[in-house]
């Protein structure tokens, strides 16, 4: 059986020597931050929906890309987070191999995340804008990374934890106004409320960084208008609270099945639930006493694909062509996909997805990334099995399918179907909770 090991070749050199895993003590640690805006100066195509198939026509609040740099003498890490619905991960490869270049950080030590917006440019496989993804947004975000790296100056670590319950389970508990699966069982809805944040204080009291985390879809916005959703709304939030000279950093979770409270939500609605969030840990990073507690961890690991036979592959093909017979060129995106894993068959390849990981610990807390829209139900898979609190992000280091829990499966719907729309088999049901299993000797890693 012959295997594409993308991830495994590319990070060979990298990989070889593993991450080393040393405590930073607080008052050692230096940190940098800096951002770039990525909205674009001219029309390009818009990701999130297949539906879009102009240039945008507008600006709602402008995109951007953040780099956050901590290091001392033995450990360092760079990471990038961008308002993006998402990256291919031979993109996110790519990416981290140009900021190495140009930053000196070892290209397995740098994290590509987006936020998973649903009003940015188009970046994935379905539709993308060459000139924005290989120009325009590349060098700002090498740009973002260098400015990063170049303002470190030394700064102590605050981790805290809040909740808030802005998400909604869309799948059996939906917001008023939205669908809900024709077999919803509300029992089973599922949210993470938890809100990790980590602060990086200055000397003088101020706050260099902070990095909040939560998981829910930024899917309110439907029209050609740009816009950064909620994780903008959050970046604007932290600016307020903190002060200007606090970059602001909005990580997405594992909100595969999460969905916002209402669509069409007004910019204001949107700074509300960003204040929400904010609110949530601001009062416990401006007292909380220091960490002592960083290190990290990375691993390459399989998630196992279902390979479709003939008739299977030709029967979902052609179900979305006639679905979308009047768009040209997603009829066109289809046949592709089926001639692709046609050949994959022919060829015996593709069993696998293929991920890269990484496992970051900020005090107690650990924070690892995922290359999927996983389901919110991987964080309690993670915290099950160890002993420390974990926060699953999510479309980092590229964007692969939708990955539901073993009993979402079989509940069906969009999610478990939409593998077609990342160009790969569907996923084999279990893998999520086998994905937990191999991920805890990672976390543990990280968390020594």
């Amino acid at each position: 059986m012959k295997r594409i090991t993308f991830f495994a070749a590319a990070l060979a050199v990298t990989l070889a020597a593993a991450w080393s895993v040393a405590a930073i003590a607080a008052e050692t640690l230096t940190v940098g931050a800096a951002h770039e805006d990525i909205t674009p100066d001219r029309p390009v195509l818009m990701g999130g929906y297949a539906v879009r198939t102009a240039p945008h026509e507008g600006v709602r609040t402008p995109i951007f890309t953040r780099a956050l740099f901590v290091k001392n003498d033995s450990q360092q890490i760079l990471w990038t987070v961008s308002d993006l619905i998402g990256l291919e991960p031979e993109d996110a490869l790519h990416l981290a191999k140009k900021i190495s270049e140009a930053t000196g950080v070892p290209a397995d030590r740098v994290v590509i995340s987006t936020t998973h917006t649903h009003s940015g440019p188009a970046t994935l496989v379905l539709k993308t804008d060459p000139w924005y993804l290989d120009g325009y947004f590349t060098e700002r975000l090498i740009k973002a990374a260098v400015r990063a790296v170049e303002s470190a100056e030394p700064c102590t670590m605050v981790v805290v934890q809040g909740e808030a319950a802005l998400a909604y389970d869309r799948r059996n508990d939906p917001p008023p106004g939205d669908t809900p699966l024709g077999n919803a069982d509300v029992s089973k809805a599922e949210i993470d409320k938890r809100v990790p944040a980590v602060g990086f204080r200055r000397a003088d009291g101020s706050f260099k960084a902070v990095l909040i985390q939560y998981a829910m879809h930024p899917t309110s916005w439907g029209d050609q208008l740009i816009g950064s959703e909620w994780p903008g709304a959050t970046a604007t939030a932290i600016t307020e609270t903190f002060g200007e000279r606090t970059e602001p950093f909005v990580l997405q979770g594992a909100a595969g099945n999460l969905g916002s409270p209402c669509r069409r939500a007004a910019p204001e609605e949107m700074l509300r639930w960003g204040r929400v969030l904010t609110e949530a840990v601001a009062d416990q990073l401006k007292t909380g006493q220091p960490e002592d507690h960083f290190n990290a961890a990375s691993a390459v690991i399989d998630s196992e694909y279902v390979r479709l036979d003939p008739e299977a592959i030709h029967a979902k093909a052609d179900e979305y062509r006639k679905m979308f017979s009047g768009d040209p060129k997603l009829v066109e995106f289809f046949t592709q996909w089926e001639a692709e894993r046609l050949a994959a068959l022919e060829n015996d390849t593709e069993y696998y997805a293929e991920g890269f990981y990484q496992a970051v610990a900020f005090g107690k807390h650990v924070f690892v990334t995922t290359p999927f829209e996983t389901f919110c139900h991987l964080n309690r898979f993670l915290c099950d099995r160890v002993s420390f609190p974990v926060h699953v992000i999510g479309y980092t280091n590229g964007t692969f399918n939708y990955f539901p829990d073993i009993e979402s499966f079989k509940q069906g719907g969009y999610e478990p179907e939409a593998y077609i729309w990342y160009d790969h088999f569907p996923l084999k049901p279990g893998g999520l909770e086998k994905l937990a299993d191999d991920l805890v000797p990672l976390l543990e890693k990280a968390e020594e």
